[in-house]
């Protein structure tokens, strides 16, 4: 049960003006009215209490202080004493979420300046997702989320407010505890993709802040342009009875959204039979590529049946072969955790199991963590974050791969069995190309593994050298090792042109950080609040990997020293990059009304040239009016706010490969005069920084003691000097090199609404809700007529980021079946041949607009129900093998979707959407135009979940203190704008680095929708 604390009465007692120990009461209520077992204690002092029987608590402090609020779950709040007028406790001091940042820097909302959002534990808790980024999805504003594929461990893209770089992942930097772990960019060598975030246990994190502009961002410098997800995981609590939760989630999976409707054998033979009836007539024997002129479209099929040899009976669903009849997903979460006068701790672990819906694929995950906290004496904390994982993960390859499962849905043709009649796989007869590459054999032989272990760990200590000055020091890393391996059999698929192969990769990843700083923190008269921060940072990245392929192997054994030593190729590289940075903040709030910040932050990165410094700073500011005398009792809140600041940003320092554009390399080959030497890299001395230049506005109002709570941020984000590849003549070597080149544009605008609508009785409904607005174009560019263009998206001074940029589709010729295109971007005049036409601007990208999310909860008694849905809009994504899929005869060796027999074009049906289908097409009708763009707006029921908590109704007889059981559903419900789309509208390509498959849908793993039963315990 998530709770909520409200402090319904509190006094205290002043003397001769001085703030003395007095005592404070008061009482703490949840949704469902008093806590009983909360504890309640002064932070940094050596008493506590625990609420009476109606939550009811009395306690010895000083204005000051701060109470820590302890629910039975182990929840805390923070609440801080201050003198109030009329000798009442300001209930405006009550700090909801404070957050701690680099340097022992914390962010409390009580003086919040910039925009950020907080996602809370529940969210995270059992949840059936193998990656800790899928839970943000929705949940932030401003926060665009889609993965690379559904297979468990993938990697994903983000974006914050928009692209700021050409180059290198969008994604925004992850910091775990206060180490820096990167941006959750692919570090696999060989299977699919590999995100590092899931290597955390979700069930460990405490809360995820999102820092979405310059006032939180600048703190990390050269790393948080695009936006820093700070997590904190769960800690013990000081002078807390030791608690025990055991935890299990059972989940049954299936594909979320595939509306790609295959034709089955009947429909196939008639599709080809239409396809070589339709050729222009030519005498000669039936054979391939030969087209008889057949009297009638049934001699058409009846030809086309034994052109392809049918056996009449046989009609295979070849993408149920490949999958388990389910896939599932089993979590088992336990933990521990307390604490005494001076020491706190938690211990946890848990295991996830995936089974994909691919046959012999598998995703498990074994977790541990430990967090330990202890005093001395008051003046000293030391603390310290242990946190292990063990993945081992069989995946398969994707994408274009010819041996990609999920491709089978039209490389092979449902006319083919899986099995002989003596029930072997069926090897030969499955279509020209396709010999001995049996998908299902191929998943029982070959294999693409991974064993990930990963090991983030952090200490950290702060000191009180005098009164309200204090030391921070904290060094923390994360240390990744991946070990790969995959293997072709000799006797299937690629492995049987090679004779067999095997290729391993060994990685090694290590990222440590170490920060120190000094910090003066006090409160003057009661009413300047003062906090002074200075520091230095060091960085420390590096990556190592070794990589061995053989082929032509002895045995059929997946180990390289069964390869031909003449057939044997290794590698290894090691790269590494450094960054020292120093750091200052201050904070000043008077009076809990008026509150500025200034941050300045210096990095020194050693992957730039000549100009390796940087200087990033920012400003801002907040108005507290709801404190003022003026302001309408109306509001409960009424906060303005504003802050402008400079980042740097380096795009590919996070993508292991372009550590060193600054530098010239060369690389060795051979010709016909023997070996030759090579430009392959030109390097850039003078490259300097990306600076991300961020305006953000704020406006936060609430009303009837914030029930109902609103907040409006509007932003203007401009990258200048943004880096990005140019390339040089041909007679220079034709490499290319990175330049400052340009800079992009982001602006918008945020809505987050929170309310309780309803609060009556036993009952509670609570609705949250956010909204955002973001528009991402290219500025101006260091040649305007200059354009860059990946998968059909564009990269040009003044249009939409990767605005796809293609020929623009006019639909069918109703009288002769022909496809037309507009022959420019006036779409005045229409073409059936494709040279006449030029491409143009569709003035759409794969990245939305638009995005939303809704959340409702109802809670009775001790029943609860909650749904929240996700939105994403003005947006479009494109298939990238649709040409295939939709060939329109252009081959008779794939199947089709059922549209292209159903709703193609014939004399009978001359309104038809789709061309007419001729055998051998060279229209080029199927080349990629705006015929296959689909909007990608929709509507997701992300999640929806009731559950019943029984309690303390079994704490006498078992010792139980509470259970709670549920049901709980993911991705369950997706609603469709355009009815044409396919394939999931939140599906990419991993094929393309960076932002480039973005909207991109590449026949990966598909995203999942799942059904759970959970049940938690508390003892």
């Amino acid at each position: 049960m998530r709770t909520k604390f409200a402090f319904l009465s509190a006094l205290f007692l002043l003397f001769m003006g001085q703030a003395l120990f007095a005592q404070v009461t008061g009482k703490v209520v949840d949704d469902f009215g008093p806590v009983a077992d909360a504890e309640v204690t002064v932070r940094g002092g050596d008493e506590s209490t625990f609420t009476d029987g109606n939550g009811a608590f009395s306690i010895d402090a000083k204005v000051g202080d701060v109470l820590v609020i302890t629910d039975i779950m182990g929840t805390s709040k923070d609440f801080k004493v201050g003198k109030a007028n009329m000798g009442t406790l300001n209930l405006s001091a009550l700090v909801l979420e404070e957050v701690k940042l680099v340097g022992g820097i914390k962010v409390d909302p009580a003086q919040k300046i910039g925009a950020y959002d907080v996602v809370k534990k529940e969210d995270f808790e059992l949840t059936p997702v193998a990656s800790i980024d899928e839970v943000l999805n929705g949940r932030v504003a401003g926060l665009t989320f889609s993965q690379n594929s559904g297979d468990p461990g993938s990697t994903n893209i983000i974006t914050i407010r928009g692209v700021g770089s050409f180059i290198g992942t969008p994604n925004p930097l992850y910091v775990i505890d206060g180490v820096v772990v990167g941006k959750g960019q692919d570090t696999g060598q060989i299977i699919e993709s590999w995100n590092p975030l899931a290597s955390i246990d979700p069930n460990a994190i405490e809360s995820v802040t999102v820092l979405k502009d310059a006032s939180g961002t600048a703190l990390y410098g050269a790393r948080g342009a695009n936006g820093v997800i700070v997590v904190t995981t769960k800690k013990g609590k000081y002078n807390a009875k030791t608690r025990f939760n055991f935890s299990s989630d059972m989940a049954v999976q299936s594909i979320a959204y595939d509306k790609q409707d295959w034709m089955n054998a009947d429909e196939f033979l008639r599709w080809g039979g239409m396809a070589i009836y339709n050729k222009n007539p030519n005498t000669g024997e039936v054979g391939w590529g030969v087209n008889p002129n057949y009297a009638s479209m049934e001699d058409a099929i009846a030809g086309f049946k034994t052109l392809k040899n049918y056996d009449g009976v046989t009609d295979e669903n070849w993408q149920d072969a490949v999958q388990r009849s389910q896939a599932s997903v089993k979590t088992y979460n336990f933990a521990v955790s307390g604490g005494g006068e001076n020491t706190s701790f938690r211990f946890g672990g848990s295991y996830y199991q995936n089974k994909p819906l691919l046959l012999e694929s598998n995703f498990d995950r074994y977790s541990v963590n430990t967090a330990i906290d202890h005093k001395i004496k008051d003046r000293l904390t030391l603390g310290i974050n242990l946190n292990f994982t063990d993945v081992e993960h069989t995946g398969v390859s994707d994408g274009g791969a010819f041996r990609n499962p999920w491709l089978t849905n039209w490389y092979i043709l449902p006319i083919y069995p899986v099995y002989n009649e003596d029930g072997t796989f069926n090897q030969t007869n499955l279509g020209p190309g396709n010999d001995y590459f049996n998908p299902v054999a191929l998943q029982q032989v070959d294999f693409a593994k991974a064993s990930v272990k990963t090991w983030v760990a952090s200490t950290n200590a702060e000191l009180e050298l005098w009164k309200n000055l204090y030391a921070t020091t904290l060094i923390g890393g994360q240390f990744q090792s991946m070990d790969e391996k995959e293997y072709w059999g000799p006797e299937l698929g690629d492995g049987r042109n090679y004779n067999g192969m095997v290729d391993a990769a060994n990685t090694r990843i290590f990222d440590w950080n170490w920060t120190n700083s000094l910090s003066y923190r006090n409160v003057f008269a009661e009413k300047h609040d003062l906090a002074v921060y200075g520091g230095m940072e060091y960085q420390e990245h590096t990556f190592k990997v070794l990589r061995a392929n053989v082929i032509d192997l002895s045995e059929p054994k997946p180990y390289l020293n069964y390869g031909n030593a003449d057939n044997y190729n290794a590698g290894e590289d090691e790269l590494m990059w450094t960054q020292y940075s120093y750091f200052g903040r201050a904070n000043y709030t008077y009076d809990g009304k008026y509150s500025v910040v200034g941050q300045l932050r210096r990095d020194a990165n050693s992957t730039l040239g000549k100009t390796k410094q940087g200087v990033f700073w920012s400003v801002g500011g907040s108005w507290n009016i709801a404190r003022e005398s003026f302001a309408p009792e109306v509001f409960s809140t009424f906060m303005l706010r504003g802050n402008y600041g400079e980042i740097g940003n380096i795009p590919y320092a996070d993508s292991w490969g372009p550590q060193y554009n600054s530098l010239t390399t060369f690389s060795t080959g051979e010709n016909g005069y023997g070996v030759t030497l090579g430009l392959s890299r030109l390097g850039n001395e003078f490259l300097k920084w990306e600076t991300s230049k961020q305006m953000n506005l704020g406006l936060d109002l609430g009303f009837f003691n914030d029930r109902l709570k609103a907040s409006v941020d509007v932003y203007n984000k401009r990258t200048v000097d943004a880096i990005y590849p140019k390339p040089i003549v041909m007679s220079n070597g034709g490499a290319s090199t990175m330049f400052n080149v340009g800079e992009i544009k982001n602006e918008g605008y945020e809505i987050v609404v929170t309310s309780t609508p309803v609060k009556a009785g036993d009952f509670r409904w609570n609705l949250d809700a956010n909204f955002s607005y973001n528009k991402n174009t290219v500025g101006k560019m260091y040649d305007s007529e200059v354009r860059d263009i990946t998968a059909s998206r564009a990269i040009q001074e003044g249009h939409l980021f990767g605005e796809y940029f293609m020929y623009g589709w006019a639909g069918v010729n109703p009288e002769t079946g022909a496809a037309q295109w507009w022959t420019d971007e006036t779409k005045t005049e229409t073409t059936e041949v494709l040279t006449e036409a030029e491409r143009f601007y569709q003035k759409t990208s794969p990245f939305p607009t638009y995005l939303g999310g809704l959340r409702s909860t109802f809670t009775y008694k001790n029943w609860s129900l909650s749904a929240y849905f996700t939105g994403q809009f003005d947006f479009s994504v494109m298939n990238r093998w649709q040409n295939y899929v939709n060939g329109d005869g252009s081959s008779i060796n794939y199947n089709q979707t059922s549209e292209m027999l159903y709703d193609a074009w014939s004399p009978d049906n001359p309104n038809a959407s789709e061309p007419i289908q001729v055998n051998g097409n060279s229209s080029s009708s199927q080349l990629p135009s705006s015929r296959w763009l689909r909007k990608g707006d929709h509507i997701r029921l992300k999640d929806i979940k009731l559950a019943y908590s029984f309690g303390d109704k079994f704490k006498d007889a078992v010792g139980i203190d509470n259970l709670t059981i549920y049901v709980r559903g993911v991705n369950t419900w997706v609603w469709i704008k355009d009815k044409k789309l396919q394939f999931d509208p939140e599906s990419n390509s991993n094929a393309y680095s960076g932002w480039a498959g973005k909207g991109l849908y590449d026949y990966t793993s598909p995203i999942m929708k799942s059904f759970s039963f959970g049940i938690s315990i508390d003892f």
